[in-house]
């Protein structure tokens, strides 16, 4: 029977495989982006669909759409539509509605996965949120 010392096992590398393990351990932990059944624009489909009258929502937290958000957004955060969706919009159950987080894939895509679920089968996701609508030089409100 082999020791470990005869394995070539030393303490510093048993530390380090330990070590590799944990790293490892809490890489896997983070779970992976959930995939959500969407319909991703990006933001010159968004804009036409704003222009031609569609919708629009934030998903995301007040502090955050008072600092700056699309122009007549209306605010309804994500987790609202967890726990349901508002009566005020239930007007627009067939019309198109253009959702929007901080990326894109934050929020955005929960809340128009939740909103198609409902029924709101023309809700879509703009892909790169806020930051990509901004960064096209597009019209924001603060």
């Amino acid at each position: 029977m082999k020791t470990a010392s005869q394995n070539n096992v030393s303490p510093r590398h048993f530390l380090i495989l330990f070590a590799l393990t944990i790293a490892l351990l809490i890489v896997m932990s983070h779970s992976p982006q959930r995939h959500f059944n969407i319909i991703n624009v990006n933001v010159n489909e968004a804009k036409a669909l704003i222009d031609s009258g569609a919708l629009v929502i934030d998903v995301r937290e007040k502090k955050q759409f008072d600092y700056r958000h699309i122009p007549g957004a209306i605010l309804i955060p994500v987790a609202v539509l967890r726990s349901g969706i508002p009566a005020s919009i239930a007007y627009a159950k067939d019309k198109p509605i253009v959702v929007y987080c901080g990326d894109g894939v934050t929020h955005g895509p929960e809340g128009t996965e939740l909103l198609n679920k409902a029924g709101f089968n023309k809700a879509v996701n703009i892909q790169p949120g806020i930051e990509g609508w901004a960064g096209a030089g597009l019209p924001v409100k603060k």
